[in-house]
């Protein structure tokens, strides 16, 4: 059967124009929604139980994976649609090792380009130790005037577990903060494996404590204040009035200073400490009176007792102005007697 006359007329112009046309029309829908490439980051399993009887040195970082498609299917791309396995069965020894490694895609509208086919890791033998905890508070030390005095954890020692050439130089360190710490401390704290290098810790192993798969043991820190001592002054506390018309002349202590023992951030605050309370009330004249010093609780004097001595002087009182002494009275002028004639 022939095709008509008008469907062969100038096939090869009909032909051209149709190739331009897919050309334009790509041209038109690339401009718009263009191929381009991205690189996305996929985590790598690597349980514990897949490496068994080795174990990861450090983790294997994520992998990288390049995927192509048009930027609309890019932004729409999810990482999670990418699976990541590998083949830890070929580890036969300790040391680096290049595993096999494989990536699925689930998203159709993209595609992988180049996906990687291997992974390296640094494996090593399960192994565990026994060590002993040691507590540090450097960073946080006790307050001025405090000291550690004791420090104790339970239990004491830990079980740590990961690969065999790194536990020679792993710690179990648990840190604490006594900054504003002026008593006794205890609590739960974490306990964490650290390089006994670097201090750094080390993500690669793990802690039983007396079997039981934890991380945490009791901490018990005596925390006690600095005793020291200084010369202090003692300054009397009195009470009452002295008696009616007196007053109160002078205060003398004997000794005049006593030696203050007790802790240091206490002893910093004061400058001078009291005695007992002296009553002053009918007081006349001196009184020596023995009493003791009474120092803020925590602190003790030596010697606790001391001497006050109190004199009271009396105001003077005016004396009464003298009495005006009376004008004599003048005696008679006696008449003369007349001589007789």
């Amino acid at each position: 059967m022939r095709a008509p006359g008008f469907a062969t007329r100038n096939i090869r112009l009909k032909g051209l124009a149709a190739v331009l046309a897919a050309v334009l029309w790509a041209g038109v829908a690339y401009a718009s929604n263009p191929p381009d490439t991205r690189t996305v980051s996929v985590a790598v399993p690597q349980e514990s139980a897949s490496v068994a009887p080795f174990t990861l040195v450090r983790a294997i970082p994520d992998l990288v994976v390049r995927v192509s498609g048009t930027r609309e299917h890019l932004n729409a791309f999810q990482p999670a649609d990418l699976v990541v396995s590998v083949n830890y069965t070929v580890i036969r020894q300790a040391g680096i090792q290049a595993l096999p490694v494989s990536v699925i895609n689930n998203d159709r509208d993209v595609a992988l380009d180049n996906p990687p086919t291997t992974i390296t890791a640094e494996v090593d033998r399960v192994a565990s130790r026994t060590v002993a905890v040691t507590v540090d508070y450097s960073q946080h030390p006790p307050p001025q005037g405090y000291v550690v005095r004791n420090k104790d954890t339970a239990p004491r020692d830990v079980t740590i577990i990961g690969p065999e050439h790194q536990l020679a130089t792993i710690e179990a360190k648990v840190t604490v903060n006594l900054a504003t710490q002026k008593t006794n401390f205890q609590a739960d704290e974490t306990v964490v494996p650290v390089d006994a290098g670097t201090g750094q810790r080390v993500g690669s192993v793990g802690i039983t404590v007396a079997g039981q798969r934890q991380t945490s043991v009791l901490v018990t820190i005596e925390v006690a204040a600095v005793l020291t001592s200084r010369a202090s002054a003692v300054v009397p506390k009195v009470s009452g009035s002295v008696g009616p018309s007196h007053f109160l002349e002078a205060e003398t202590v004997s000794p005049a200073t006593v030696v203050l023992n007790g802790p240091q951030d206490l002893l910093n605050a004061l400058d001078s400490v009291a005695t007992e309370t002296i009553s002053l009330n009918g007081i006349i004249g001196t009184l020596s009176v023995t009493v003791n010093v009474v120092p803020p609780a925590g602190v003790t004097a030596s010697p606790g007792s001391v001497t006050v001595t109190i004199t009271v002087g009396s105001i003077a009182q005016p004396s009464p102005a003298p009495s005006a002494t009376p004008a004599p009275t003048p005696s008679p002028t006696p008449a003369p007697t007349p001589s007789p004639t």
